[in-house]
Formats: C-alpha cells, sequence, structure tokens
C-alpha cells in the first residue's frame, strides 16, 4: 500500500483581492482503479470541469485514423534553362548592346 499527497495552490491574480488558498488530498493507494478515481476527484476539487472520467487506454490498439495516397503533381522544368528566367540569354544581351 502507498501513501499518495496531491496539492493544489491557487494564488489571486496580481492587483486584486483574493485569498490564497491551498486544497491537499492524502489517502492511501490499495489499487490503480482506486488511485485514478482520487485522482479524478483531486482534479474536480480544483476546479478542473471535464466530462468523462480518468483511465488508461492501451496503446496496442489500431489509430482510428486512415492515410491517404495523393498524386504530388509533376513539373516540367526542363523549359526554365532555355528560357534563362528571369535574366536575358547572353546572346540577346550582346546583341542590344552592339546597337
Amino acid at each position: 500500500m502507498s501513501r499518495f499527497t496531491f496539492i493544489c495552490e491557487d494564488e489571486p491574480m496580481p492587483f486584486s483581492d483574493g485569498i490564497v488558498s491551498k486544497k491537499t488530498v492524502e489517502f492511501n493507494g490499495e489499487s490503480l482503479d482506486g488511485i485514478i478515481n482520487e485522482f479524478e476527484m483531486f482534479l474536480k476539487g480544483c476546479g478542473f470541469h471535464f466530462s468523462g472520467h480518468l483511465d488508461f487506454v492501451t496503446d496496442e490498439e489500431p489509430p482510428e485514423w486512415h492515410t491517404e495516397e495523393f498524386e504530388t503533381p509533376k513539373f516540367d522544368f526542363s523549359e526554365i534553362q532555355k528560357l534563362n528566367w528571369p535574366f536575358p540569354r547572353q546572346a540577346e544581351h550582346s546583341e542590344s548592346s552592339d546597337r
């Protein structure tokens, strides 16, 4: 049997008249389910609101999502060398400078 202590310390917002509070839960844990239930009650006592309950989930379950195959578009970059964009070709540049 193990002894557990959960502590939650709430501090007020700066420049407010709030009170510092401290919540402490101490218990003897006899089973994993009992420890989980005590921790769930501790979280709720600290102001956390959630639907459902805490539980352990095995990692052996397959994921529920599925991957989809997408076709990647193919681009033809062979024309880029011929056009030499954004710079003009050397031949065009030399012809215009001779004039």
